[in-house]
């Protein structure tokens, strides 16, 4: 899983887990208060049925000799026959304040005296939990607005001193209606939350992203460095913003300076050692070649202008050791008046064995009219030679190669175009690095001294390359114009 989804996922995970228990807390927070006023609203109705009931037994007579089962006697009597009470015990209930459903007035001997519902009436009184018992509970407090479907009672006591519970005023809570009343305080909160949750989600998808600012910062600085490419920064940024993540990109860059200043020393080192290994047999076939060349002046003076070609190219090799060798130095270009048409030309006849035994088919494309530049022939033409080299090399079951010549602008571009495989994106940014090649026998300077060479005609390389589209490389150099 990717950093910024681990990030995400936490984030909102605990936003989530934080709405959760807010929402658990207020949901038991409201089921205590709806608890406390169903308490109430029973208490306080009860408290009116026996204040009634009361006045009921004050106005019957009696009398003072009476004992307490004579008491008990008429009460019953009493509060059985009073059609009154009856209807205002329907009254009562049918009001359902405080979730209330039921009331029953419930004699010595357990049975209903009087009821809201007439057909309870003589039968037992009907059992339930305690309305008040639920509320120091967490767990009942819970099942008494989720799952139960039980009724629960508030019980008031009413007698006389001597005995003060003779009658009991029952009083029954129906869950359904706590729990329709907790449900209508649940759904603001519930909303709340939900938009809660989406907009922790957004923040944190932008504090993400923020998050992640200064290491994709330095990430790139390292994809700069693998790249060989340097940071370009001479000191540390001083600022409150992502001080530690400059410091950290400072301190690359001096890594990345001191990685390319050990690889120049090493590169110099190698291609010094390797230029002078080259340039010894260089000298020696050249004097060879003067040798040969007086002793067949006479003998076979066809043969002269082979032995010039094979001196030519000893020259433009020795040319090449000397260019690779001075890559990261100045050096004077040898500028003369050439056709770029016909160096190109050159290049492909002399490419030609090699591109037919690959099974690879070599065009030119002239330009319309044909013109001359000022340039070092000898360095354009190595390097188109190195970019026809490449080009037979990349197809493998043979194809075309297509080099063109055109003037756009006051600028010569010679660009050479294969149908080969193309390269991925991670080899195209490298094919310029020294000793970089994809070839079991390549050296990787081909490309390297093409580029060199076009920068020392101020001019550039551009490369058009992806897998199964093949490569175009276009050389391009500022000249004179003139119509050949």
């Amino acid at each position: 899983m990717r950093l910024r989804t681990r990030l995400l996922v936490l984030s909102v995970s605990t936003v989530a887990a934080i709405v959760v228990v807010l929402f658990a807390l207020h949901l038991d927070s409201l089921t205590r208060v709806w608890i406390d006023n169903a308490i109430e609203r029973s208490n306080d109705k009860g408290k009116q049925i026996q204040s009634l009931i009361g006045l009921r037994i004050a106005d019957a007579p009696a009398s003072a000799t009476s004992s307490l089962a004579q008491i008990k006697r008429t009460w019953n009597r009493i509060i059985a026959g009073d059609q009154g009470l009856a209807d205002m015990l329907v009254e009562q209930a049918a009001v359902r304040s405080g979730a209330i459903i039921e009331i029953n007035i419930i004699g010595e001997d357990g049975r209903v005296l009087l009821s809201s519902i007439p057909a309870r009436q003589g039968q037992a009184a009907p059992s339930a939990e305690s309305l008040a018992s639920i509320r120091d509970s967490v767990w009942a407090r819970l099942s008494a607005i989720t799952t139960s479907t039980t009724d629960y009672e508030t019980r008031i006591p009413l007698g006389i001193p001597e005995q003060p519970k003779i009658f009991e005023i029952q009083l029954l809570s129906s869950p359904e209606l706590l729990q329709d009343n907790v449900k209508k305080g649940l759904y603001i909160t519930a909303l709340a939350s939900l938009l809660a949750l989406f907009a922790a989600a957004g923040l944190a998808v932008v504090s993400t992203q923020l998050a992640l600012r200064p290491i994709r910062r330095i990430g790139r600085a390292i994809d700069t460095l693998a790249a060989g490419r340097p940071l370009g920064l001479s000191q540390p940024v001083e600022s409150r913003e992502d001080r530690e993540v400059a410091a950290v990109e400072y301190k690359l860059s001096l890594l990345g300076e001191k990685m390319q200043g050990a690889r120049r020393d090493a590169i110099g080192t190698l291609v010094r050692t390797v230029a002078h290994e080259i340039k010894n047999p260089l000298n020696a076939i050249s004097l060879r070649l003067e040798t040969l060349r007086l002793r067949i002046a006479d003998e076979a003076p066809d043969a002269e202008p082979e032995v010039d070609l094979v001196s030519n190219e000893v020259q433009r090799l020795d040319r090449v050791v000397r260019t690779f060798l001075d890559l990261n130095q100045p050096m004077e270009l040898d500028i003369r008046e050439f056709d770029p048409s016909e160096l190109t030309s050159s290049v492909l006849e002399t490419m030609r064995p090699a591109a037919t035994q690959a099974g690879v088919n070599l065009q030119l494309v002239r330009p319309p009219r044909g013109f001359t530049v000022q340039a070092d022939r000898g360095l354009i033409e190595q390097g188109v030679l190195n970019i026809v080299t490449n080009a037979i090399q990349a197809l493998d079951n043979g194809g075309l190669v297509k080099a063109s010549v055109s003037m756009v602008n006051g600028v010569c571009e010679i660009a050479v175009a294969d149908n080969g495989p193309g390269m991925p994106v991670n080899v195209r940014e490298k094919i310029f690095e020294p000793f970089f090649t994809t070839k079991s026998t390549g050296s990787g300077i081909g490309l390297a001294f093409t580029k060199r060479a076009m920068e020392l005609h101020r001019g550039g390389i551009d490369v058009e390359s992806s897998p199964g589209s093949g490569t175009t490389i276009t050389l391009s150099f500022p000249a004179l114009r003139r119509q050949a």
